[in-house]
């Protein structure tokens, strides 16, 4: 363990470094607490960004000057909208989109409402944007949590090139872009390379950041979910007696999913450390598994800990100990929203000087023209469904986040992620749609020929969660049961790519289908009309739930699992 001299040597000789760093964050806090002036500026450096494009011709931006010439140039819309002109980008057409000169680096891909993925274009612009926003994030880590200083981060990446684009272009994971167009000197506080995103499989994946990062003793985990922090920590136990040996040998395994380049690569990095290895054998020995609190000291932990992931905050104790847990803020491939200033909650400082935000009130969600907030309108303590206009050419984009407001720094407020709208479930980034549930259900039911009503698809939580197909006594039985839970699974993974990767990475287990009580859904729904105080033609069945409590709701009588060679097939 290193020393707290040490750790105070390092300090100062990345004086220099800190100095400079606190000198940018000392802007951004301005900016922020002068959130209108600076959210002027950036609509017009966006306003900009698109200037002479189709997509501002079709919509009237070149006469765009303030919020108020935004809103009633076009409405609050979805990636349906900018999908067309991001086709053409993907072509190589860049001016259907964006202004003359504009660098496109990559497209990120991310699951999308109506089962295609989404496509974001990262530009220049918003690449800065996210180096910005970590800069600001962790320069509050470090200044809250000294000992965190000369940690390795370890931070599990995927491929910016899962696909290319007709012009060529990588399409992919936004880390992975993030990762590889980093400089040497912030390169080297990884504990693990670039190369680690290129693993075949998940399992090679984190064999990989075991064995890279079990030669440190001082490791700072950075990742967007609890649950990869959790199957990380069970991939170590697994395969600890083999990468134990790797570390003594300095050698990698053989049978792993990763290309010949990537993995020379890696090798030319190993160096055999027979200490090290006989330091963890030892631990594992004593404590009985190798988990990272066994085998690391983990001065500060960054993740996710608001909406459904706060679920997995309990078990992280069991395999991590009690190292502080950070969240690292609202983060998706359209950009960083939210910025957390200390290590408790989960609340985040609006991230205003690369995004234009507007705040929609709940009860304006569904309605042809939303009234809109700016950020200094809101207030504390409310909920609002973000929508933002962004450096990927994404304007008045309702990307169906609701976050809840808890102070104001200044001007800005500070907002806490709640949940995916209503119409979406997301148990570990995954992010369902209604939509997605409708069709997958409503497939499988016509291909089955199964008798069924009503029903709903609703997180379910456990050691691995899943998704539990709540249908009424009567509609399934032991054979059509589990035939239904397989035709479902299938359909999801085939329609949501995030919800595949889950899946894969055994972060989520596989459709269940549970039978209620006849009767429970026309019982329900009468409910739910009278506590409202609608009318039934202003009712809409809930097809899919948010929440993993609803399933409580109704009592369980009997449920099925697909079958291994229904998975299979």
């Amino acid at each position: 363990m290193k020393t707290a001299l040490s750790i105070r040597l390092r300090r100062l000789l990345w004086l220099p470094v800190r100095i400079e760093a606190y000198r940018q964050v000392a802007k951004w806090l301005k900016a922020v607490r002068h959130s209108r002036q600076t959210q002027a500026r950036v609509l017009e450096e966006l306003v900009g960004l698109v200037a002479g494009s189709d997509f501002a011709r079709d919509y009237g931006l070149d006469r765009v000057r303030t919020i108020d010439d935004l809103r009633a140039a076009m409405p609050v819309a979805g990636y349906e909208r900018v999908a067309p002109y991001v086709n053409r980008v993907m072509e190589g057409h860049t001016e259907a989109l964006f202004a003359a000169g504009t660098r496109v680096h990559m497209f990120a891909m991310t699951s999308g409402t109506t089962g295609a993925p989404k496509l974001i274009p990262v530009t220049s612009q918003l690449l800065a944007a996210y180096r910005l926003g970590w800069h600001v994030w962790g320069v509050h880590a470090y200044h809250d949590n000294w000992d965190a200083f000369g940690a390795k981060l370890l931070q599990i990446t995927s491929r910016p090139d899962e696909e290319r684009s007709p012009s060529g272009l990588p399409v992919g994971a936004m880390s992975g872009m993030t990762a590889q167009s980093q400089r040497w000197i912030v390169r080297w506080l990884y504990a693990l390379s670039p190369e680690v995103g290129f693993a075949g499989d998940i399992e090679t994946k984190y064999y990989l950041a075991c064995r890279l990062g079990l030669a440190h003793q001082r490791i700072m985990p950075l990742t967007a979910n609890l649950s990869t922090l959790l199957a990380l920590a069970q991939a170590m136990d697994r395969h600890k007696e083999d990468l134990l040996r790797d570390l003594a040998d300095g050698t990698l395994k053989k049978g792993l999913a990763l290309e010949r380049g990537p993995r020379e690569r890696i090798e030319r990095r190993l160096k055999p450390n027979p200490r090290r290895a006989r330091d963890l054998e030892a631990a594992a020995k004593a404590s009985g598994n190798l988990y990272p609190k066994d085998a690391w000291d983990l001065p500060l932990i960054g993740t996710w800990k608001g909406g459904t992931l706060s679920l997995y905050l309990r078990e992280m104790p069991h395999y991590w100990g009690d190292a502080p847990i950070r969240d690292i803020g609202l983060i998706a491939s359209e950009g960083r929203f939210s910025i957390p200033l200390q290590t408790e909650g989960c609340e985040g400082a609006l991230e205003v000087a690369g995004t234009v935000y507007e705040f929609m009130p709940e009860s304006e969600a569904g309605k042809e023209n939303p009234e809109t907030l700016l950020p200094h309108e809101t207030e504390r303590g409310q909920r609002y469904f973000l929508v933002l206009t962004t450096p990927s050419g994404l304007f008045r984009y309702n990307i169906s986040d609701v976050v809840e407001v808890d102070y104001f720094l200044g001007e800005a407020p500070v907002i806490r992620f709640l949940n995916k709208g209503q119409h979406v479930s997301n148990l570990t980034g995954e992010k369902v749609t209604e939509f997605q549930a409708v069709t997958a259900v409503n497939g499988a039911i016509g291909r089955l020929g199964l008798p069924i009503g009503s029903y709903c698809l609703c997180p379910t939580w456990d050691t691995t969660p899943y998704y539990s197909l709540l249908v009424e006594e009567g509609e399934v039985n032991e054979t059509s049961g589990p035939a239904l839970a397989a035709a479902v699974e299938a359909a999801i993974q085939g329609l949501n790519v995030e919800y595949r990767q889950k899946r894969s990475s055994s972060r989520l287990g596989p459709v269940r289908v549970r039978t209620i009580p006849a009767g429970s859904w026309n019982a329900y729904d009468e409910a739910a009309i009278q506590a409202a105080r609608g009318r039934a033609d202003q009712y809409k069945h809930k097809f899919i739930a948010g929440s993993p409590d609803f399933e409580k709701t109704f009592r369980t009588i009997a449920s099925y699992g697909p079958r291994d060679e229904e998975v299979a097939r």
